[in-house]
């Protein structure tokens, strides 16, 4: 059999061994290369590396045309659920497809459809369906949730007061982001209650597991910063009740992660996932029940009929549980666990994992133990003990975060949602004045075209911002310094073409418009435009740096006169230096996941770095001079020499390549 693998976790987390048999098929796995790399030596398969910034289905449609047909295809990750369907129903392969992968990613169509079924769900409105301000349009006006269409895990998720505070954020967010905010939320009425999830596996409509648990704390305020927590309970009505969801949404075979919120009258639907829970759900499930979930599904998928063999024996006499403390909300500072002596010592945990002293945190949500501070697993024969252990462990215990330096440069609530946006949309709109004049052949000429280039998107710059912010004092390359800007509470640092030399040359696209706000000491907004890669980078809605893995990736520097001690700096981490033009292209690469850091020693000033430093650490990335310290911008001389952007957990190892060639 030919199996192709959409492979986006640990490889022995998922348990392939257990499932697959690698000497009897012949498995492929397609993923991003940092996961590629954690398959053992000794898996005998084949493999196909994935750009993580492009559209997976993309990308695998040309290997599944081009190879011999595969019999199935493998996808245990939410976010790659919709394009393994997708590629199974275009090239014939057995297993979900698109309508049903639709109710299981979709809130709004999963809602829907079980409302239509009988059972009982949230009231709810697809943000499509409403005017920019139709309040009376909803028919509730109490909390509200708002929710993205197609996220799990809380994220992205808000909740409100009223439907009023609710709308007036999804205005906010309209004017920051894309124009498709609409289409990607959703409102739903908040319903009070305890949240349960279901986790289990139907095979052909049958259930094979199903076990019950109640969270302590919810997903959402993990998601806001606050530890969760989950503990097993028998209920066979709710477990019922779940199993008829899954079944009423289509789902025949398949792993399922339920969630419900528990009324006085009975249990309204939340969600539905098609795969397993995060956190320790896999392993606590296992432990009770004696089926690990994921290679479970596996294995009956492959061999068409149910995998008795990887179904232990049932643990009646015990429950189990886990807690989670949440480490994204610390935004890559460096945290210490307090915990209360003895607590963790309790016989009621069966292990623990904690961060030591001093640790970075993760920018991104993650529920995988490895990215939490604190994280750990219960058992007792009473449920309702281990939860009440459980609040004892979240009331006392602490995780307290020291933030690197180099975050004092930026913080994006310095300003108005409205200074944002106002930043994108300068930029991107002064980019399409020169692509523009870049096509006229009238302004072939290269100096011509630089300084036309220079000189007309200063001029729209300058009127934009005298329009819209006429109070705020400006600092632009091509225009004559203010004193009295050192006064000012606020200062726009503009570069209004920053990479003239590559503008003026025919082809390439490595040049910028840089656009960022300073108020109060700090950069507040940034936004970097790329016309000619058709692509604005914003603190308006920060990207989060895709996870590739960074010793494939290059180190970036001028392209015209990079010291030489930067080559050196890039073999001591084992990458290979790379020339590019404008300071905003460079960094856009890095936060794109397209280069591991951007270097630059050979002399710069405010304009050339303000707007990608603010966008780069909007996005997570690490960003300082060469000797590991914060940028400070609106300064009587503008000149700011060096910088360093990269990951940060990337930042010592190049540091300290950069001490050693400096001090060479």
């Amino acid at each position: 059999m030919r199996i192709l693998v959409l492979h986006q976790n640990l490889f022995d987390r998922l348990g392939y061994e257990r499932a697959i048999d690698h000497d009897r098929h012949e498995v492929t796995y397609a993923g991003a290369r940092a996961y590629l790399d954690n398959i053992p030596a000794h898996i005998r398969c084949d493999t196909f590396a994935w750009d993580p910034a492009r559209p997976v289905a993309d990308q695998l449609r040309p290997l599944l045309a081009d190879r011999p047909p595969y019999d199935r295809i493998i996808a245990r990750h939410e976010q790659l659920i919709t394009p393994a369907a997708d590629l199974r129903a275009e090239f014939g392969i057995p297993g979900m497809r698109p309508d049903t992968a639709r109710n299981f990613r979709d809130k709004v169509a999963m809602k829907h459809s079980l409302a239509d079924a009988g059972f009982r769900v949230p009231r709810y409105l697809s943000l499509d369906t409403l005017g920019p301000a139709d309040a009376a349009a909803v028919p509730w006006q109490g909390r509200t949730i708002v929710k993205p269409r197609d996220e799990g895990g809380s994220q992205g998720v808000r909740s409100f007061g009223t439907v009023t505070e609710a709308l007036a954020y999804v205005r906010e967010q309209e004017a920051g982001q894309d124009g498709d905010f609409r289409a990607r939320y959703e409102l739903e009425e908040y319903v009070e209650g305890p949240i349960w999830h279901i986790d289990g596996f139907l095979f052909q409509g049958e259930v094979v597991v199903a076990q019950p648990s109640r969270y302590v704390g919810t997903p959402l305020r993990f998601e806001n910063g606050e530890p969760v927590g989950s503990v097993q309970f028998d209920d066979p009505e709710l477990t019922d009740w779940a199993v008829r969801c899954v079944r009423a949404l289509g789902g025949e075979t398949l792993t399922f992660h339920l969630e419900a919120i528990m009324t006085e009258d009975g249990p309204v639907f939340m969600e539905v996932a098609a795969r397993c829970g995060g956190g320790y759900i896999v392993r606590a499930t296992e432990l009770r029940t004696g089926a690990h979930l994921h290679a479970l599904d596996m294995a009956s998928d492959i061999e068409g009929t149910l995998a008795t063999h990887l179904v232990g024996a049932a643990r009646e006499d015990l429950k189990y549980g886990f807690f989670l403390f949440p480490g994204h909300v610390h935004g890559g500072a460096e945290v210490t666990v307090e915990a209360p002596p003895g607590l963790l010592d309790d016989p009621l945990v069966i292990g623990h994992t904690m961060v030591a002293p001093g640790t970075p945190t993760p920018l991104k949500h993650s529920y995988r133990p490895e990215h939490l501070p604190l994280s750990g697993m219960v058992a007792g024969a009473d449920p309702a003990e281990l939860e009440a252990w459980m609040r004892r462990l979240f009331a006392a215990t602490t995780v307290r975060g020291r933030r690197p330096a180099y975050t004092d440069a930026y913080d994006g609530t310095g300003c108005s949602a409205d200074d944002h946006a106002l930043a994108h949309r300068l930029a991107e709109e002064a980019g399409a004045l020169l692509l523009t004049l870049r096509t006229d052949a009238a302004f072939r000429e290269p100096r011509h075209l630089k300084d036309l280039g220079d000189s007309r998107s200063h001029d729209f710059l300058m009127a934009e911002l005298a329009r819209h912010r006429p109070q705020d004092a400006v600092l632009s390359e091509e225009g004559a310094a203010d004193p009295a800007r050192i006064a000012a509470r606020r200062v726009w640092i503009v570069d209004p073409l920053d990479g003239t030399r590559e503008f003026s040359e025919a082809g390439r696209d490595d040049w910028a418009v840089h656009v960022a706000l300073w108020a109060d000491g700090r950069l507040v907004a940034g936004a970097v435009a790329l016309p000619a890669q058709g692509v604005t980078l914003s603190t308006a809605a920060p990207a989060p740096t895709p996870d590739t893995d960074v010793a494939v990736l290059p180190v970036l520097g001028s392209r015209t006169r990079p010291p030489a001690f930067l080559s050196r700096v890039a073999r001591r981490v084992g990458a290979e230096l790379t020339g590019m033009g404008s300071a905003g292209a460079k960094t856009a690469a890095v936060v794109r996941g397209r280069a591991r850091a951007y270097i630059h020693a050979g002399g710069q000033y405010e304009w050339d770095s303000a707007a990608p430093a603010a966008m780069a650490i909007a996005a997570g990335l690490c960003v300082s001079r060469l000797d590991g310290s914060p940028l400070r911008y609106n300064r009587e001389d503008p000149y700011l020499p060096d910088l360093l952007i990269c990951r940060t957990e990337d930042s010592e190892a190049l540091l300290a390549a950069i001490r050693a060639e400096e001090g060479r």
